[in-house]
């Protein structure tokens, strides 16, 4: 039993540690690109990793952290965690939580990321209250959104398995779909060229 237990948490932390890495390699790129044109900052192949080691620790932290707590919340009283109220508390319960752990590599990023003109000391940079606050309205609205895609997922896989069903029967259904398509691409153009024209 206690190896048992040993070889799930071990892998709890090789799949968290796995995702988390791999998340970040793919993301960051766009993640900051994003910054860099939001920040008015020069984009050259060089700086999109800029501030890799943290951001991929942090994903990784994050990665580790919500596998444990899911793993803990669920064994913890498994008849809820099997109910549609639990699945979304303990979601909601498990962001949060990894969302909070993280967080220091949130820190230690946006450190990383400044620009050296006007590049701050650690000791400037990072201001406890903001810390916290930032913290727990990003972890709450993460936990929240998380939380709602829970209980949202089963109803959206009803909707699909319908439409799907529908679309079966109706074979001339992919005809239409393609034409409303089509028609809306076609709007969005001349949309486009009737604001140049103004």
């Amino acid at each position: 039993a206690v190896g048992a237990v040993v070889a799930a948490s071990l892998s709890a932390v090789t799949e968290g540690a796995a995702l988390g890495s791999v998340f970040c390699t793919i993301t960051l790129p766009i993640t900051n690109y994003r910054f860099r044109k939001s920040m008015n900052l020069p984009v050259t192949p060089g700086n999109l990793y800029q501030a890799y080691g943290p951001t991929v620790l942090r994903d990784i932290i994050y990665g580790i952290a919500r596998n444990k707590v899911s793993v803990f919340l669920n064994n913890l009283n498994p008849t809820f965690a099997g109910t549609m109220m639990g699945r979304v508390v303990n979601m909601f319960a498990t962001v949060v939580a990894a969302c909070v752990l993280s967080a220091p590599g949130n820190e230690l990023r946006g450190y990383c990321l400044q620009p050296p003109d006007r590049k701050q000391s650690f000791g400037d940079f990072f201001q406890p209250a903001k810390f916290i606050r930032s913290t727990s309205v990003g972890a709450v609205i993460m936990g929240i959104s998380l939380a709602i895609g829970t209980m949202a997922t089963p109803q959206v896989e009803k909707l699909v398995g319908v439409v799907k069903e529908y679309l079966q029967k109706n074979p001339v259904s992919y005809v239409l779909i393609v034409l409303f398509v089509l028609q809306q691409i076609l709007a969005m153009k001349r949309q486009g060229e009737l604001v140049e024209s103004m």
